[in-house]
Formats: C-alpha cells, sequence, structure tokens
C-alpha cells in the first residue's frame, strides 16, 4: 500500500517538474523576441549585409561570442546553438572559432565588445552590423 502511494507520489511530481520545464521553455523562447515563427529565417536576415561585405564568396572566416571574452557573461547553451547558426547561415563559408583568420565575425553583446575592444586596439578595422555583429577585418598579425 504504502509502495503503490509512493509510486504515484513519484508520477506525480515527475509530471509537475515536466510541467514546470516546459513552462519555463516557453517562457525563455519568447523573450529571445524572434521576429517570425522562423529564428533561422531570422539568422540569414541578420547576417546577410556582413555576408556580402567580405571580399570573397567561398573561403575561411574566424568567429567570437561572448564565450571567447574573457571577463563577459554568456549562456553556454546559446553560445553553441548560435555558432551553428552562423555556420548554417554564412555557407558556403567556413567558419571557425577565434580571430587568426584575415576576415573574422564577432558576436557580441555591447558589454563584450567593450571589453574586447579594449583589449583588441589598432589589431582590426571594424565593421559594425545591426544586431551587435561587426566584421573584423585584420590589419597586423
Amino acid at each position: 500500500m504504502i509502495i503503490k502511494w509512493l509510486q504515484r507520489l513519484f508520477i506525480a511530481l515527475i509530471v509537475v517538474m515536466s510541467l514546470y520545464a516546459s513552462i519555463q521553455t516557453l517562457i525563455s523562447t519568447k523573450d529571445l523576441g524572434s521576429t517570425s515563427d522562423d529564428p533561422v529565417a531570422d539568422w540569414e536576415t541578420r547576417f546577410e549585409p556582413l555576408k556580402k561585405r567580405l571580399p570573397f564568396e567561398r573561403g575561411v572566416v574566424g568567429y567570437i561570442s561572448d564565450s571567447s571574452v574573457p571577463g563577459a557573461e554568456f549562456d553556454p547553451a546559446d553560445e553553441e546553438g548560435e555558432y551553428v547558426l552562423v555556420q548554417y547561415v554564412m555557407s558556403p563559408i567556413i567558419i571557425v572559432k577565434g580571430t587568426e583568420q584575415e576576415w573574422n565575425i564577432a558576436n557580441l553583446s555591447p558589454k563584450a565588445y567593450k571589453i574586447w575592444s579594449k583589449s583588441n586596439t589598432g589589431q582590426f578595422d571594424i565593421i559594425p552590423f545591426k544586431g551587435n555583429i561587426y566584421l573584423l577585418h585584420r590589419v597586423s598579425k
């Protein structure tokens, strides 16, 4: 009798926790503020001006984000997903992490950009785009 009661309590607890997690996911997704029902299309629109500004249609481009900047806050779950989206929307250009390439993309929050730019003064020509993205052209190595 007690075992059946504990089993039911355990199942009820799992259902409640699942509902809570689902609601939290729904709320966090809503807070992202996607302008359409297709977030991939939003990323393509966001990166299209930057992609057109590159002097080539095929090649390798570096990529940094908030996680690349010491002292900047970031969400690890978002970081990996955003990196995959950038790889997808920039195709056929190959995106690699870091700024070792002649051309690089910085997808940085305003705070992370401020920190990054202080430690990289004079190393890049910086072309800003909407949505906190920057095209970085290395001027010194």
